[in-house]
């Protein structure tokens, strides 16, 4: 890790050119822009305002993730006894540093950097058996990584029963203010004080039960935890920066307003949009949106209110927009359930993250690969006798291999392209050579390989344009999917759901396509990395593999028990000697055929 660690240091004296989001402790304070406020801030990290023509800070993070019982007497899995956990905050082009140490007995974690693009570092994205050795009980893994992009972004365990438990917490990169193309709409962007991360708490840790989880619903929404409810302060008449993050990891789409005040979205994902006022926002598990709310009224204390869809439908949480001198005690006696009841949540648009427009004009290319990746709940007919409970690398070679999930799910598993993801015996990306050839499936040539698990792979070349439709053909489920994409940004050029609710086949899309149905925003898409596919519908994407690496495009929210449902597009690339050297090894170690879930 020596060797990692230099090569970064290297890299931030030669990039000192650093942005970072200057924060305005004054509405005119341009006049502090040039001035070195960062002294004795040492102690907190690297949240400071960040300048120009300074040189970039190493930021240290120790995380401890232990099992804890909360000051409310649940329960939960928590870094550094908090949930979420601590706040990463950094300027663009400082190094972030986090050792993490694996203090849960019997169970492996590795952390993914959620939106971070990992460049020149593929092998810290976090993603066990695709970039690294899961971090064993009683073992420290130290990631170390460029912050190379601005925006709002957070982390979680790679595992969904490990980030649902509460390994979570927000990460955001500043820049100077004067590089932040809404900066004329807003005063003050406190990105420490102003960012709202939404979770949702269980009544009981899914990492502890060994039976099905899949129909364990959360019984609460939570925002930056349930110690205090969250409050926002603002002076009248000024405009605020809020970040919003949905770090929930199943599919609980939630919306959000501030009562009696609109919205302005600026950015999704981490990446600028053009301004869009709204009442009310949505977001996908695993989406972030940066809104501006006008501090509009004489004074007073607001409601900024969530409420949850899908696993967490009727499920609400509560933060508090507070002016200047305002006693607060009134609206904490106040029925907040009644309060949450009386609000029309179906007044106007609810703004989502791909009804946005980037911010500039994307150029294109005609050149695309296109791919089709249809995604659906299949029954997958097994015999009881036929399911093996035994790894997959220890399974006769010529008898087909029924893992023991399959008996679980009586409707089926999601899956893409009729193929379920498998966890290759080495990590793919340190050690490609070493995994075998029989686990593998290519994307569009599924049929050539008889397991229902496979290495599932789509093969790109370094500056090739993916166009990748993402087809909820809806045969076998009435659910949405989310994606998230690892490592690339990818443009939303399209999506649809069939307002006749009927289940749209491979031969259905082609034959839209092909008599000109689709229509494609090509000319100013959003740029996201975590994506909504409708049922019976399909968004349609495109992606510039602009640098190598092996990226998984994975839907989290598939199920919590069933089998992984991802694909990785793996775009060749030569890993330094030194650098694979230098990381953990895996030893004897054999990832479970659910290690996703």
């Amino acid at each position: 890790m020596r060797v990692i660690v230099c090569c970064l240091f290297i890299i931030a004296n030669i990039s000192n050119n650093g942005k970072a989001s200057l924060e305005s402790f004054a509405p005119t304070g341009t006049n502090i822009l040039f001035e070195d406020t960062t002294k004795n801030l040492d102690k907190i990290s690297c949240y400071r305002p960040c300048k120009f023509n300074v040189k970039p800070k190493r930021c240290h993070y120790s995380f401890k993730i232990e099992p804890t019982l909360q000051g409310n007497g649940r329960p939960a899995i928590t870094i550094n006894g908090m949930s979420p956990g601590p706040p990463i905050q950094a300027c663009v082009n400082d190094i972030v540093i986090v050792e993490v140490q694996n203090s849960v007995l019997n169970q492996d974690i590795s952390m993914h950097w959620h939106g971070v693009d990992q460049k020149g570092t593929p092998y810290m994205d976090g993603v066990p058996m695709i970039t690294q050795c899961p971090i064993a009980y009683g073992q420290t893994f130290k990631y170390a990584f460029v912050a190379s992009s601005p925006g709002t972004f957070f982390y979680h365990a790679d595992s969904v029963s490990h980030h649902s438990d509460g390994v979570y917490g927000p990460l955001i990169i500043n820049q100077p203010q004067p590089l932040e193309p809404h900066s004329s709409l807003y005063d003050y962007d406190r990105s420490a004080e102003n960012t709202l991360t939404i979770g949702a708490s269980f009544p009981e840790l899914l990492t502890a039960k060994l039976e099905d989880v899949s129909q364990l619903k959360p019984d609460a929404l939570v925002i930056n935890g349930d110690e205090d409810i969250p409050k926002v302060l603002v002076m009248a008449g000024f405009a605020y920066r809020l970040r919003l993050i949905n770090a929930i990891a199943i599919e609980c789409p939630v919306t959000l307003n501030t009562e009696h005040h609109e919205m302005v979205a600026i950015a999704s994902d981490g990446k600028p949009t053009r301004p869009v006022l709204a009442r009310n926002v949505e977001l996908y598990p695993g989406e972030r949106m940066d809104v501006v709310v006008r501090a509009s009224q004489e004074g007073g204390g607001y409601w900024i209110r969530a409420h949850g869809r899908g696993a967490c439908a009727d499920l609400t949480a509560n933060a508090m927009l507070l002016y200047s001198g305002f006693n607060y005690t009134s609206m904490l006696q106040e029925n907040q359930t009644e309060a949450n009841e009386n609000s029309n949540w179906d007044a106007g648009i609810i703004l989502g993250g791909q009804m946005l427009e980037s911010l500039q004009e994307q150029s294109h290319t005609t050149e695309v690969k296109s791919v089709y990746l249809g995604v659906d709940r299949n029954i997958i007919k097994v015999k009881d006798s036929d399911i093996d409970f035994r790894y997959i690398s220890d399974a006769i070679p010529k008898k087909p291999y029924y893992p023991a999930p399959l008996s679980l799910q009586e409707n089926g598993v999601v899956q893409i392209n009729k193929k379920n993801f498998l966890y290759p015996n080495v990590p793919i990306l340190l050690r490609p050579k070493e995994v075998r050839e029989n686990m593998f499936c290519k994307v569009g040539e599924e049929d050539k390989q008889k397991e229902s698990q496979c290495v599932q792979i789509l093969d790109g070349k370094e500056g090739e344009v993916l166009e990748i439709a993402l087809v909820n053909e809806g045969f076998g489920s009435n659910d949405s999917y989310t994606f998230h994409m690892h490592g690339y940004s990818m443009q939303v050029i399209a999506t649809w759901q069939n307002p006749k609710d009927k289940p749209i086949s491979k031969q259905d899309f082609e034959r839209l396509n092909k008599d000109g149905k689709i229509l494609r925003n090509l000319q100013n898409p959003p740029v996201k990395d975590t994506i909504t596919v409708p049922n019976k519908g399909f968004t349609i994407v495109r992606i510039k593999l602009d640098r190598g690496g092996s990226w998984l495009l994975e839907c989290r929210s598939c199920a919590l028990s069933s089998l992984p449902a991802a694909v990785l597009i793996r775009v060749p690339i030569t890993m330094p000697k030194a650098v694979v050297d230098s990381l953990p090894k895996c030893g004897s170690y054999r990832p479970p055929d659910v290690l996703l879930n």
